[in-house]
């Protein structure tokens, strides 16, 4: 199998998981109709939304969003790699580095290799956020 076909089976395996017994309401997400799903386990798919290409941009928006909210290798790498891959232009782009920055605010460090290509939404962020993690003359 290839790298989508296996995503798609593992997002269908977790979506299958997380809704086990139980219906969701239509406005209700995958995430939100099971209460019981650990922090990594939410951050998995998440991350899994992002990269697989069969989700809708509302979709993805709404995961990038909810990522700010987690921490780790696996989220950051894949905020990373979506911001990269989107070439630092798409909105898309822009809602993963805006969760990068607020990721690095809550946990009080920054990646500085990867911070100059998102500069201006990385510092955006901690300006508002924490601005004592800003390097001096930042803006």
């Amino acid at each position: 199998m290839d790298g989508i076909e296996d995503l798609l089976q593992m997002r269908t395996w977790l979506e299958g998981l997380f809704t086990q017994g139980r219906r969701r309401t239509s406005d209700e997400t995958v995430l939100e109709s099971r209460a019981e799903i650990s922090p990594e386990e939410r951050a998995v798919l998440l991350v899994g939304i992002l990269d697989d290409p069969t989700a809708r941009e509302d979709e993805k928006s709404d995961a990038a969003m909810d990522l700010e909210f987690f921490s780790g290798p696996l989220v950051e790498s894949g905020l990373i790699r979506i911001i990269r891959a989107e070439d630092f232009t798409s909105v898309l782009a822009q809602e993963c580095a805006e969760s990068l920055g607020g990721i690095w605010a809550r946990t009080g460090r920054v990646d500085l290799a990867f911070m100059t290509p998102a500069k201006n939404e990385v510092f955006g962020i901690l300006g508002v956020r924490a601005p004592h993690l800003l390097p001096p003359g930042a803006f």
